[in-house]
């Protein structure tokens, strides 16, 4: 079973392989435990406040607006909103817990970047003759899983991660975007091309600094 996680088999000639998932899934389910048993339980500082009552009701936030993000917002606002803190409602706990979703989403697709590209590199830099792939790729899969971890765990990502913010949503769109265009570097396809403008457009409707 272990041999099978740390394959390099694709299947039906897909592009990422088992390891690259394997990395993804790892990291992924690592950051969102760490970051459930640390949401904040109610609304906190910065834009919370406001961002929970836009997610809630789904309404406008401060420009410029966040339409994906309250969209979104308020699909995970009314998927729990039995949870309550102090026995009063707490949509802000559902939307952070929105932000941690994203978040360690960001954090599997970093993962999957870094194995698959690595990878690719040290394929690349030797002889065929000379690689190791199985020993190589396993290295990959530790520096994969270990690097987008300690992004997940940075200060900046994790304080994001557990409070009502649209951060973590452009951290998700961001990795994705640079996992698109790698995948589209290696292997070029239109299907691919126009695939990276709809998700760079997509998040661009939750924050333009993307």
């Amino acid at each position: 079973m272990i041999n099978s996680l740390f394959s390099n088999e694709t299947r039906g000639g897909a592009f990422f392989r088992r390891i690259d998932w394997c990395a993804f899934w790892t990291a992924t389910a690592i950051a969102f435990l760490v970051y459930f048993f640390t949401l904040g339980p109610s609304v906190t500082l910065e834009d919370s406040g406001e961002l929970a009552v836009a997610g809630d009701h789904l309404g406008v936030p401060h420009p410029p607006g966040y339409p994906i993000w309250t969209i979104c917002a308020y699909v995970f606002a009314r998927l729990f909103e039995w949870v309550t803190f102090r026995g009063q409602p707490t949509p802000a706990w559902s939307i952070s817990l929105m932000s941690g979703f994203f978040a360690a989403l960001a954090a599997g697709l970093s993962a999957m970047l870094i194995t698959r590209s690595s990878s690719d590199m040290l394929r690349d830099a030797h002889d065929e003759k000379d690689y190791n792939s199985s020993e190589s790729d396993v290295l990959c899969w530790a520096g994969g899983v270990g690097g987008s971890l300690t992004f997940a765990f940075s200060p900046v990502m994790w304080s994001q991660a557990t409070i009502v913010e649209v951060y973590s949503l452009n951290a998700f769109f961001l990795m994705w975007i640079f996992l698109l265009t790698y995948r589209w570097m290696r292997r070029p396809s239109d299907k691919i091309l126009w695939l990276t403008a709809f998700v760079f457009g997509l998040g661009l409707t939750n924050y333009q600094v993307l």
